[in-house]
Order: C-alpha cells, then structure tokens, then sequence
C-alpha cells in the first residue's frame, strides 16, 4: 500500500476518533479533511484551499439536492394530514382480529407510508403514537410492540421512495439512475414487510404470552372495503411521485416538487389548519439544514479519500489476499453495525460510501444491489445500542426508557440482519423488478 494510502487510512481512523470522542460529524470530517489535504500535498494550502472553497458553492448550487428537502416536505404532511392514520386503520380493519394482526397492521402501515414519507425515523414517531395505545390496551407485550415499531420504520429505506436510497445515489463516487434505485427497493420491501410478520409470529409461538390470540369485534366484509378508501391518498401521491419518475415524464428531483405540491393540495383540502402546513415547513428545512452540512463535507472528504487512492489501494491488496468477496461484505456490515452504535443513518451513508463503494464494486457486486443492502443495513444499524437513532426516536415519541426498547427489538433486529445476508447471496431479489421491466442494471 502506497504512502497515499496511508495518509488516507490514518486520516480515517483520526476523523472516526472524533466521531466517537462526540465531536459532531460535520465538524470531524471538515477537519481530517482539512489536515489530510495538507499533509498530501507536502504542505502546500492551493488543493485544500480549492476544495474548501469550491466544493460548498458546487453543492448549494446542485439541483439534484433539491430533492431532499422536497421529499422531507411530503413526510413531514403526510403525517400531520392523517395520511398515516388512514393506512392504519385500513389495515387494521383488515388484519386486526388475527393473532399478531395488530402487529401485522402496525408493519403493513409503515410499508404504505413509506411510500410517501421516505423516512424511518417519521414511521416510528407516527406509528408509535397511533399503535402503541391500542396494542398496550390489547394486551400485546409493549416491549415488543415498540420493538416492532422501530423495527418496521425501516421499510420506508425500501419502499420507494427512500431518503436513503436516493442519498446514496447523490454521494456515490459513480452515476446511477434514482429512478432504477428506487425501484429495487421495491421487492426487498414488501418481502422483509413479510418476514417481519412471519417473526411477530414466531415471537407468539416462542413466547406466547406476549401477543394476544387475537379476536375482538367482527368487522363486515363490506366495512373493510370501506376502509380500503383511506388508502386512496398515498396510492395517488405514490403513483404521481413514482409512476411520473418510472415513466420518465419528470426526474425524482422534479417528482419530489410535484409530490410536496401535491400533499400540500390534500392538506388544504383536509381544511389542516394553514400554522399546521408553515410547521410541516418549517421542520423541512430545519431538517434539511442539519443535513446539508453533513452532505457537504462528506463530498470534501470523500474528494480527498479519491485523492489518497484508498478505494483502490483497498481493493487491491483485498484481491491480493484472495479473500471471498462474501467475507469483505460481512466485515462491512460489522462497520455499520458498530457504526451505527454512535451515529446517525445519513452519516454512515456520507462518510462510509467513498470508501466501501468503490471496494465492493470492484469485488464484482452490482451497484444496485449495494445501494440497496447498504442503506438497509444503515436502517438496522438505527437498532444497535447505545445511540440507535430509530430506537430513540420510538422511546421518545412514547416517553419510555430505550433500554426496553432494545430488549424488544431483538428478535427483529436478527431478522432484518437475515434479509440483508439473503440479499447478497441472492441479489435476484434486488433486480428482478427493474429487469421485468426492461431496465439494465
């Protein structure tokens, strides 16, 4: 390995010891950036002047950006219109008097409201608040009704469309389609939706005392097409958002407008009261600006990770060693399980992809697949103690203590780690959509 290299490895290792020392993520990866360029060039300030300068004015003024906060804007609605709501108590007039059929509602919702919100975190709080109370009152296990509440909140990284998958595809170190992404989390959504079921059952015949036998009022077959309804607005702000990107009439950056347009339509339709709609707005771009520092020295320091040549130094000496390419994935997802004890989904993203990208790729995987693996195993990291974002995120929207949270979402958290490995050895399931329609991948 390269003297290039090297300083690109150190300088890694000292940017994750701030991380970990609790200095914010932005603010460690600036500085091993700013360190790095001027030990690499001998100590000349001209290249990292150059990208200091140049990379936050080409960021901030990148039209693909725009699609962040848009997508935020239509997540933040969804969940103040009742849009969430209505998913649930379809699927619950559905699904409510099997065994688990609370449970099943709670995953098959989070599963239709990524369809419009993009964002785990916004699955858990909505679904917390609205499932907790009547799981609690029907005498499900609350331990392991919020563990399937944080659990579930990942499908909204699968099913289109994904903040994650679509910010994998902006900070990649190679073009790929959102649009083709996006569809290849469609498939592996829907089926982890199904093995998360299949786990909430196994939960009640392991310990059967944690989830009720199920029962309650018999609903009509005629009330339960009634409430079929309630999931009218996210079919067409699905249909819109997706189909229009799909077909090619608009990009996702574009669809990302025309969604929040739309959403923003069904909120004054619902007569949502107009201070309503300004905070949905306002907790956008609060969002989206604690993001975008992040974003932007992410791309300075995955400039000078380019620069050091790590990717391929890496690469090289893994094909040296002759290792399986399996063996280096699973040593990735021991990265982002430990990551993801400390930091948010959007910074492993940010800081892991300039490094692991390019290394995988050149062990022979589809860029697709990756995408798709690794912002899953993103989502799940969000599970890991100490700082799992999407446990937190469930315990404080319930005001319980995150540790039985943790306890509670074991058994899924394995489950969800179960998909990820069948994904790799079987990445038909990833593609097998895009290719049915035609798309090369």
């Amino acid at each position: 390995m390269d003297g290039n290299a090297m300083i690109g490895i150190i300088t890694f290792l000292f940017m994750m010891v701030m991380v970990f020392s609790g200095v914010p993520v932005f603010v460690s990866m600036l500085v091993a950036a700013f360190g790095g360029f001027i030990v690499l060039s001998g100590g000349d300030l001209t290249l990292m002047l150059t990208k200091f300068t140049t990379a936050p004015f080409d960021l901030g003024a990148n039209y693909n950006y725009a699609v962040l906060p848009m997508f935020m804007l239509v997540g933040a609605l969804a969940g103040e219109t009742g849009i969430a709501e209505g998913a649930f108590d379809a699927m619950k007039a559905w699904l409510g008097r099997v065994k688990g059929g609370l449970l099943f509602a709670v995953i098959g919702s989070n599963a239709v409201f990524g369809a419009c919100s993009g964002s785990s975190i916004a699955g858990n709080i909505v679904f917390g608040k609205l499932a907790m109370p009547e799981l609690t009152k029907a005498g499900y296990d609350e331990k392991y009704s919020m563990g399937c509440v944080a659990a579930s909140g990942a499908l909204s990284t699968l099913i289109p469309p994904s903040m994650g998958i679509i910010m994998f595809c902006l900070i990649a170190p190679m073009s790929l389609s959102v649009g083709t992404a996006l569809m290849c989390g469609v498939i592996p959504g829907i089926f982890t939706a199904l093995m998360l079921c299949l786990t909430v059952r196994m939960i009640g015949q392991v310990k059967p005392d944690t989830i009720p036998p199920g029962g309650g009022p018999k609903i009509p077959v005629q009330e339960k097409i009634k409430s079929l309804r309630l999931l009218i607005p996210i079919l067409i702000l699905f249909g819109i958002i997706i189909g229009g990107t799909f077909a090619g009439f608009f990009t996702a950056t574009v669809g990302g407008a025309i969604g929040a347009f739309a959403v923003c339509l069904y909120a004054i339709v619902k007569k949502m009261p107009f201070s309503k709609v300004c905070h949905c707005i306002w907790e956008s771009a609060t969002m989206e600006a604690g993001i975008f520092p992040i974003i932007i020295a992410g791309q300075i320091f995955g400039s000078f990770v380019a620069a050091t040549g790590l990717a391929d130094s890496l690469a090289r000496t893994i094909a040296s060693v002759n290792a399986p390419p399996f063996v280096i994935f699973f040593l990735v997802i021991l990265l982002y399980v430990f990551c993801g004890c400390v930091m948010d989904i959007m910074s492993i993203i940010i800081i892991t992809v300039p490094v692991v990208f390019p290394v995988l790729t050149s062990l022979g995987y589809s860029p697709y697949v990756l995408i798709i693996v690794l912002c899953f195993m993103c989502e799940i990291a969000g599970l890991t103690p100490p700082v799992g974002m999407n446990v937190f995120a469930t315990a404080n929207a319930l005001r319980r203590n995150s540790s039985d949270v943790f306890k509670g979402v074991l058994p899924y958290f394995i489950c969800e780690v179960g998909i990820v490995v069948l994904l790799i050895f079987f990445p038909d399931i990833v593609l097998f959509l895009p290719r049915f329609m035609g798309i090369p991948v």
